[in-house]
């Protein structure tokens, strides 16, 4: 049976939040919009404020410098769909997750001996944030690099989770020790967007489907988890070359048998399986989204009202205003 909408589940909205970031990942601006106003109208509107930095961090982390912290909703629906059209930029994430890893024992991940010296570091940062950030106002150069600190500063405070405040961190490592790259707009996206990949690992529907599919097809459940992340929920619209994204997929693969030839041959044949085993709920999901106008804010949530019907319209309004204006390009100089 279709999972949507179920008010009897901690988050209801999960796969929404999970469409938003993949939606932002995949370069779907309109998506990423109407999905951001969904969850505002669902009252998910303070989580959707704490993860907008992440989000930023995670796929483009240049933008940052120009991150808008404002509860506002159309400032942060803004935010989120500069995200979208930008060209993504993974280093950050990439060596996030490698120092994250290192933190945790995880010795392997030096195995590429230019890596040694970076992933230390950053691992010294994440188990010593107060000397990293004293450390990190000493090498900032410029006005540039000082809001960008300012800003990951800010956002690692926000909490997390762990790896997420990583990302963080090494965004801040890789703005003192080679500057902060212009953000640019990526080339924009036609085709449609598969709902079946919001359901990853990270939603109660994945899990189910990833599981069904390794016991039905007899594939080890590791290398189906992480082949369909990083081949498919990780897809990205554009992005620029990252040898640390690079080096965590392949590092990430190892763990589980897998070199980056094979794992992505693992996916090319498992996919079809695990899109069949969630094209019903895919459907539920994306006819859950098309009729935001019927949701209903949660009584007594801050900031949408006790009780009171939020429309989608009621959201966009004022966006519609904020936008009449002129825009400036992703990634342009404050």
């Amino acid at each position: 049976m279709p999972f949507f909408p179920r008010r009897s589940t901690p988050n209801p909205h999960q796969a929404c939040r999970s469409v938003l970031q993949k939606a932002v990942r995949r370069g779907q601006v309109e998506l990423t919009r109407e999905t951001a106003l969904h969850l505002i109208a669902a009252g998910d509107k303070a989580w959707l404020r704490q993860r907008i930095g992440v989000i930023v961090f995670e796929e483009c982390w240049p933008l940052a410098v120009d991150l808008d912290w404002s509860a506002d909703a159309a400032a942060m629906v803004e935010c989120l769909t500069r995200a979208a059209a930008a060209v993504k930029v993974k280093d950050a994430t990439g060596l996030g997750s490698l120092a994250y890893s290192l933190t945790k024992g995880k010795k392997s991940v030096l195995a590429c001996e230019l890596a040694v010296p970076h992933v230390e570091r950053l691992a010294w940062a994440i188990e010593q944030p107060d000397e990293f950030w004293a450390w990190a106002r000493q090498q900032a150069r410029d006005e540039r690099e000082h809001t960008l600190l300012d800003v990951a500063q800010r956002a690692y405070k926000r909490g997390g989770w762990p790896w997420d405040q990583a990302f963080i961190l090494a965004a801040a490592y890789l703005a003192v020790t080679g500057g902060v790259p212009e953000a640019r707009r990526a080339a924009g996206v036609t085709e449609a967007f598969p709902y079946w990949v919001a359901l990853d690992r990270h939603t109660p529907q994945g899990k189910v489907a990833l599981a069904n599919v390794a016991r039905s097809e007899g594939l080890p459940i590791s290398q189906l988890r992480w082949t369909s992340f990083y081949f498919e929920g990780a897809r990205t619209n554009e992005a620029t070359p990252s040898r640390w994204w690079d080096s965590e997929i392949e590092w990430r693969l190892r763990q589980v048998g897998l070199d980056v030839n094979a794992g992505r041959e693992f996916w090319r044949r498992a996919r079809p399986a695990v899109e069949a085993a969630l094209t019903e709920e895919a459907t539920a999901l994306r006819e859950h989204l098309a009729v935001t106008d019927s949701c209903l804010a949660p009584a007594g949530r801050r900031g949408v009202g006790r009780g009171r019907r939020v429309t989608v319209r009621a959201v966009a309004e004022p966006l519609a205003a904020r936008e009449s204006g002129a825009r400036a390009p992703v990634g342009a100089a404050r």
